[in-house]
This record gives C-alpha cells, structure tokens and sequence, in this order.
C-alpha cells in the first residue's frame, strides 16, 4: 500500500485536468465521484470538493487549513475518528 500525500493527489488531478477537456469538464460538474475515480480512493460523505476555474476577470486563493480545531473537530479527535486528511493510503 502506497502512501499518497495531498499535494500529489492535486498535482495528478490538476495535470489530468490541464491535459483531458472532457475530464476538466465532470471535474468543473461534479468533482467528488470525478476524483474518487481517478485517484481510486473512496471520499467520505462528509468531506466536500469545491473545482473553480480562474478566467480571464477572476482568480481563486486557496489557504491552507487553519492550525485552529473547531469544537466539532475536536470532539472527532476525543472520539478517535480521524480527521487528517493531509494523506492518503491508497492500494
């Protein structure tokens, strides 16, 4: 089992993307099933998936999550579910 982290899972999916029309096209549509496939992993109901496309008058700044638990994600942790989505293991 190969351990993948997130910025590989979105460099894979930002080449496919850069390189597959039709592909960009179901990501921009419905992103989670699109990247579930793609990267072989089942995503939890949960966790969402936001696409955005930059144009010509519009550009996305995406911030990395903050050091800052909210009191939700802090009664997962004390309930041992884990919230750490920074890897991946994939078979």
């Amino acid at each position: 089992m190969a351990t993948t982290t997130m910025s590989e899972m979105k460099a894979q999916i930002m080449q496919r993307a850069a390189e597959d029309d039709e592909f960009r096209a179901r990501l921009l549509a419905d992103p989670k099933p699109v990247i579930s496939a793609e990267l072989g992993v089942a995503i939890p109901e949960r966790f969402t998936i936001q696409v955005h496309e930059d144009d010509a008058t519009s550009a996305h700044l995406v911030l990395p999550l903050s050091d800052h638990l909210t009191d939700e994600e802090l009664a997962e942790i004390a309930a041992g579910v884990d919230v750490n989505w920074d890897t991946v293991n994939i078979s």
